[in-house]
């Protein structure tokens, strides 16, 4: 299912001797906004957190994250200003595929990062390993040192041990549908309070509309009902934990915002097909 949202188009400037923008960002928040670009994008985040949308798929994120963004694919990290103090810092390399030219991207020296970059379609996550990223860019003297340190970051991530798809599918946009201010409105509002009880309604109030007409509303706009959406994202958070922290189960279902550990589990199992306990015994298992 996709976020039924029209992104806007971002012009991406590329400027100096490189063919690529490699910049280190920070701001007070994360909010950029729903938009796409056809420039490939690494992302690694250094300070902040909040949701990570990519495609269909929206995730809580935090410090150390590492995504690979495809050409065209639509996505936004968001988070709320939380005062002074508080930080969003990131580093992003965008690159065009299409300036390494035909001739190039068909040398079969080329093959594993042309298959990255198909896989890139969908975005992927590499976990919190980004920090080789930056000092290996950091110590290029020259251009063409950044352009095959470049090359070499995205064959080495070809086969990243934690490498993870994070859309189901490809994004189409959907033609002709203005991006309402609203939606954004109410997924601000939503990540301030994801693992927090949180009721439609309080939605609805926050963004101007009554909770039947913002039922209407978010799933036009959205592509799926509110709880569904809240849903995801706490599952999202859910798993993450039980793949990589040591938690108890009760732990974890009361910081993904459930209310008890029954309506936690029934949740999990009706989107896993398994219980916590067994995904987790199944996932960590030795091969």
């Amino acid at each position: 299912m996709q976020i039924r949202r029209l992104p806007r188009h971002e012009k991406i400037h590329v400027t100096g001797p490189l063919s690529f923008a490699l910049r280190e960002f920070d701001l007070p928040a994360f909010d950029h906004g729903w938009h796409q670009h056809p420039e490939v994008e690494l992302t690694w985040i250094l300070e902040g957190s909040g949701l990570r949308h990519v495609g269909d798929s929206v995730e809580p994120f935090g410090p150390g994250d590492f995504c690979l963004i495809g050409a065209n694919l639509p996505h936004m990290w968001s988070s709320p200003p939380r005062g002074a103090g508080n930080r969003a810092r990131s580093f992003v390399i965008q690159f065009d595929p299409a300036r390494f030219g035909d001739a190039f991207r068909q040398l079969p020296e080329m093959a594993r990062i042309n298959q990255l970059l198909a896989e890139a379609a969908h975005g992927i996550c590499f976990g919190d390993d980004g920090a080789s990223l930056r000092q290996l860019m950091e110590q290029c003297r020259t251009p063409i040192q950044h352009l095959t340190r470049l090359l070499e970051v995205l064959d080495s991530l070809v086969d990243h041990p934690r490498k993870r798809q994070l859309s189901l599918a490809p994004w189409h946009p959907v033609p002709n549908r203005k991006t309402d201010p609203r939606v954004e409105r109410a997924l601000a509002f939503i990540a301030q309070r994801w693992d927090q009880p949180l009721s439609q309604a309080q939605v609805a109030m926050a963004v101007g509309l009554s909770p039947a007409a913002f039922s209407r509303f978010f799933r036009r706009h959205v592509g799926r009902t509110f709880q569904a959406y809240l849903t995801e994202m706490r599952m999202s958070f859910a798993t993450r934990e039980l793949l990589e922290t040591d938690r108890t189960i009760s732990e974890i279902a009361f910081a993904a915002g459930f209310a008890n550990l029954s309506n936690f589990n029934r949740a999990f199992r009706a989107i896993r097909g398994m219980s916590p306990r067994e995904f987790r015994r199944r996932s960590l298992a030795p091969a």
